[in-house]
This record gives structure tokens, C-alpha cells and sequence, in this order.
């Protein structure tokens, strides 16, 4: 991994959106309600409950608080041309960060990730989370967690007939939400710079154990990604079954997918134009280079 990593000034996140994630996001916004209940959210501020109960039941990172997460916030927002957002660090041991907000969005790392990754590992985490702040992932990911909450409220108001066309909407939401998860996966790339660190952290997803950490192999995870593909290859049954599978997932899609997608992109022209610096400032709409 380089010592110096390379920024990329006026980063737009189309330059790393994966196209399932520019296809799921285009089709959520056709969907009929899709803009009304988008408005409900926003007004109804759920974003302001989250942020209470954070600042008062978690620590915020900051130079006097854990100052090593800090410096991983502040370079990686550094390297994607990023406001920071405000991190907590919340205690719970499930292995899991999320990003939530609207207006203002925040970030929340486990205690349970934090004990399972190594420095690097948790800067790629953080990377990932920045990537939805950047992409603009952040207002749907809130409504993607609580749309079950406001289609229940909705429901009550409108005798059922609201909670229908949530329905509907609930089903995208969670299609949109795993395609996203790729886009904040290359944005986690473009800031570690290395692919190892980024795809242990979905190895460690899948199966880590702090105990046996030094036995787990990100290349034997990759193996594994081959080997999802090639049973998914042998015929309509086996696409079957992944369907099936993919709807007990949830929001996120299977750990051996991401990594393989992410490796496909790192050893793309695409990746390393963006690192040379050919990549389009879309204020300006030239090109520029990226500072070593």
C-alpha cells in the first residue's frame, strides 16, 4: 500500500458509479409516489432523531477522540474531494458501520468492527461509508432502513392504501441499496489505493474471526468469487436457487460478488485512468490531474 496516497481534486461520484447502481437508481425515480414520499421523509426530519441519539449515546471522533480514526476520516476525505461528516463510534458488537442523514450525514462505526479490522481494513470501511455521502446515497439508505416504520404510519392515515404503493417502493429500495453498496465499494478503492484491504474487509464480513485472522486469505476468498460464478454458469436451476437466496440477503448483495466486482474494476482502464488523472471536473469540464 503507497505511504502517499494520490487525491482526486473535483472527484465526481459518477466517475465510480457503477452502472447497476446508475440503472436501480434511474429505476426507483420512475417509480409512481417515488417523489411524494421522498418529500414526506425529508419533512418529518427522521434524520434529527438519529443525530440525538448518537451525540448522546455514542463518542464522536474527533482529534481528542480516538485522534487514529480521525486521521483516516480526514485523509480519506481528502482523497475524495469530501466535506467531513461527523463519525461515531457506537458500542455494539455486531461488525457494521452504516451512513445515515440527509441534510447533514453522519457515520457510525461498531465497536465490533473496530475489534475484528486491522488500521487499514477500518480506513476502507470508512472509505466505503464516504463513498455514499459522495455518490448521494445517503437520503435513500435512511429511507431503505425506515421505510418500514413510515409505511406503517402511512397506513394507519390512509386505511392500507398508502402502504401499498410503499410496498412497491420498499422492493426498490432494497434492489437500489445492494447496487449502491458496489459504487461505495470503488470509492473505498480510490482512496486505499489497493485492492487487499478492501476486499479483506468483505472477507472478514463474510466469515472474520480475530482469533484465526492470520489464517483468513483474501486470495482464497477471490477463489471462492470464481467459484460462485462458475456454479451460477451451470444453468437455469442454479440461477434459481440465487434468486432465491438473494431474497433472504438483504440489503447488501453476497460478499463474494462485491469482492470479485471490485477486483474486475481494479485491473480495469477505467481505475487506472482515474489514477493517472483522466477523469473529468464537471464544473469545469476538463481534465485534470491528480496530485501525488
Amino acid at each position: 500500500m503507497p505511504t502517499t496516497r494520490k487525491t482526486f481534486p473535483g472527484l465526481d461520484s459518477s466517475v465510480f458509479q457503477h452502472p447497476l447502481d446508475r440503472e436501480a437508481t434511474l429505476q426507483l425515480r420512475k417509480l409512481a409516489g417515488f417523489d411524494a414520499v421522498v418529500a414526506k421523509f425529508i419533512e418529518l426530519r427522521y434524520e434529527k432523531l438519529l443525530y440525538v441519539f448518537n451525540i448522546a449515546s455514542s463518542i464522536q471522533v474527533n482529534e481528542r477522540q480516538f485522534p487514529r480514526i480521525y486521521a483516516m476520516l480526514k485523509e480519506s476525505c481528502a482523497i475524495l474531494d469530501l466535506p467531513e461528516p461527523a463519525l461515531y463510534i457506537q458500542q455494539n458488537p455486531s461488525v457494521n458501520a452504516f451512513t445515515f442523514g440527509h441534510n447533514n450525514p453522519f457515520m457510525v462505526l461498531y465497536t465490533g468492527l473496530l475489534e475484528l479490522m486491522t488500521d487499514d481494513e477500518i480506513m476502507a470501511v470508512i472509505a466505503h461509508e464516504l463513498g455514499h455521502i459522495k455518490a448521494g446515497h445517503v437520503l435513500y439508505l435512511t429511507m431503505a432502513s425506515s421505510i418500514r416504520d413510515l409505511s406503517a404510519v402511512v397506513g394507519q392515515l390512509t386505511l392500507g392504501i398508502g402502504s401499498l404503493v410503499l410496498v412497491g417502493i420498499e422492493a426498490a429500495l432494497i434492489n437500489w441499496r445492494r447496487r449502491a453498496e458496489l459504487s461505495a465499494d470503488r470509492a473505498s478503492l480510490l482512496v486505499m489505493q489497493d485492492p487487499a484491504p478492501v476486499i479483506s474487509v468483505l472477507a472478514k464480513l463474510s466469515g472474520g474471526s480475530k482469533r484465526f485472522a492470520d489464517e483468513l486469505s483474501a486470495d482464497a476468498f477471490l477463489d471462492q468469487a470464481r467459484a460462485f460464478d462458475a456454479e451460477l454458469e451451470k444453468g437455469l436451476m442454479e440461477r434459481f436457487y440465487r434468486m432465491v437466496a438473494e431474497l433472504t440477503q438483504g440489503n447488501h448483495p453476497f460478499t463474494v460478488e462485491r469482492a470479485k466486482e471490485l477486483k474486475l474494476w481494479s485491473e480495469g482502464e477505467a481505475y487506472q485512468r482515474i489514477m493517472n488523472g483522466d477523469y473529468l471536473r464537471p464544473d469545469r469540464k476538463i481534465k485534470i490531474n491528480v496530485q501525488a
